[in-house]
């Protein structure tokens, strides 16, 4: 199961480096939206995980995955080793506070309530040349895909996110 988890982990990271974000989203193309984009796709992931009933050890697994490539992430970019620790707790603290936000809005989407995952989107990304509208539309069409993936397909990783152009 490592394997298989690995492999969604991966395919996260590479959906979060698509060129779509940037050209028609307008997504800036700096670390902390790079951090944000990769993080509202694997929250995508869990929230499926978590609707589909999938083991929550696989979840753990995927976030702990996350935190590792955050330390790895912070040494590679110089920063000093005594505050390593420190600056993953405040990045996972965060990534947990928008897990538990997110998380109630798409369950709205799938249940075809309104919802607040535009505002959600502008507090996290702060950024005003961001086409929004756009942006929700791809949240909103993967929440949808995903509430109607099988597991079994998700559990083989063949699933691919919806882009939206």
């Amino acid at each position: 199961m490592n394997k298989i988890l690995r492999l969604v982990y991966n395919k996260t990271i590479e959906q979060s480096k698509k060129t779509f974000f940037f050209k028609k989203f307008s997504v800036p193309k700096n670390t902390n939206s790079r951090l944000e984009l990769f993080q509202l796709n694997l929250i995508i992931i869990l929230w499926y995980m978590r609707f589909s009933k999938i083991n929550e050890n696989h979840m753990e697994l995927l976030i702990s995955f996350f935190i590792k490539d955050l330390e790895f992430l912070l040494r590679e970019s110089g920063e000093v080793e005594s505050r390593i620790g420190k600056k993953t707790r405040k990045l996972t603290e965060n990534f947990y506070g928008r897990l538990y936000g997110y998380t109630p809005q798409f369950d709205k989407i799938e249940k075809k309530q309104k919802n607040d995952v535009k505002l959600k989107l502008r507090l996290n990304f702060d950024e005003d040349s961001i086409k929004f509208n756009k942006f929700y539309d791809y949240v909103k069409s993967n929440i949808l895909y995903f509430s109607k993936l099988e597991s079994s397909a998700f559990l083989e990783n063949k699933f691919n996110f919806l882009e939206n152009e």
